[in-house]
């Protein structure tokens, strides 16, 4: 086997992993919600199993003066403030999801992210829409007013989840701060709120990390499941092309629609399946034209890139930090 056929099933395989991870993730907050754990507490937890493991990686790597070259730049701690806010608020949400039985809704959700990019690229980074991106936008608007119109429910949730993490891509767009770097300086900035939240718990006899073994093994865990698939994406997107890529993200929400719907047990009503039609219909819209804009040559594949550039333009996920 040929070293460039080898990079690409390396990273075919990496990709696999990290959306199929992702995908599956909803049935590891279903146990927790087993528990009663509210999904604040989650969320705290999450953040710090997860520094450990970041810390880990960040000494294997290397990594520590680029962290503290960050650390010395107020300007750049504050937007990595900032995006750490926006990123634990996508995590809220997508807890928020699993544990109110609408992990069907936030699959909707996810579905929807590249068609986001898109239309964020367009606004904020001054990137013009390909044809064929407008009719595909117009299905999803039509797609999320569905249910709002025949029901009166709006699916919140299912915009608020890619709107939250577009508005993150955008904020780590705007610095030049590599990913691992970027996530463990993150991490820690939500560390100290986590830490007094759980304390807070813990006075109150609320905090659910106790004398329950099993409850203690699944907390611990949130730092594996978080990590896990952020380095599978990372060891991905440096061997595959960014059309590869866009294909296996569309895995991950198919995975949890499957899996709310034959495993967590939540319905689709007639309206929701409207919905995931006008979508899939955008989603089909873009990859046809990503196939077309790549057989014109258009798009590079990222493994063809000079180590630290980017082919991202908005219309792709930039950065694995999802879930």
């Amino acid at each position: 086997m040929s070293d460039p056929e080898a990079r690409y099933r390396s990273g075919l395989a990496f990709g696999l992993v990290a959306y199929l991870w992702w995908g599956l993730v909803p049935l590891y907050f279903a146990e927790l919600k087993k528990f009663d754990v509210p999904a604040w507490e989650i969320l705290a937890h999450r953040i710090v199993w997860s520094l450990p493991i970041m810390f880990a990686i960040t000494s294997l790597n290397g990594g520590w003066k680029d962290v503290f070259r960050v650390l010395r730049n107020p300007r750049l701690v504050l937007i990595l403030f900032l995006s750490s806010t926006l990123l634990a608020i996508n995590w809220l949400l997508y807890i928020y999801s699993t544990v109110t039985d609408r992990v069907a809704e936030a699959g909707l959700g996810y579905y929807m992210m590249p068609l986001v990019n898109a239309a964020f690229a367009t606004l904020f980074l001054g990137e013009r829409l390909r044809p064929a991106h407008y009719p595909a936008l117009a299905l999803v608007a039509i797609g999320v007013a569905t249910p709002f119109v025949v029901s009166g429910t709006f699916t919140w949730l299912a915009v608020a989840l890619p709107v939250t993490f577009g508005f993150y891509g955008l904020v780590r767009k705007w610095i030049s701060v590599e990913s691992s770097t970027g996530l463990t300086i993150e991490t820690l900035l939500l560390l100290f709120p986590s830490l007094v939240f759980l304390i807070y718990l813990w006075s109150k006899g609320n905090n659910h990390l106790g004398s329950e073994w099993t409850l203690n093994g699944l907390i611990a865990f949130s730092g594996v499941v978080t990590v896990v698939p952020l380095l599978s994406f990372t060891l991905s997107i440096r061997r595959l092309p960014l059309l590869a890529v866009s294909f296996i993200q569309f895995l991950s929400p198919t995975v949890q629609t499957l899996i709310a719907v034959f495993v967590l047990g939540e319905g689709l009503t007639p309206e929701a399946i409207a919905a995931f039609i006008l979508v899939w219909l955008a989603v089909a819209i873009f990859v046809i034209d990503a196939i077309a804009q790549a057989r014109a040559g258009r798009v590079a594949p990222r493994s063809q890139l000079p180590e630290g550039k980017s082919t991202d333009s908005g219309v792709f996920p930039k950065l694995p930090l999802r879930r």
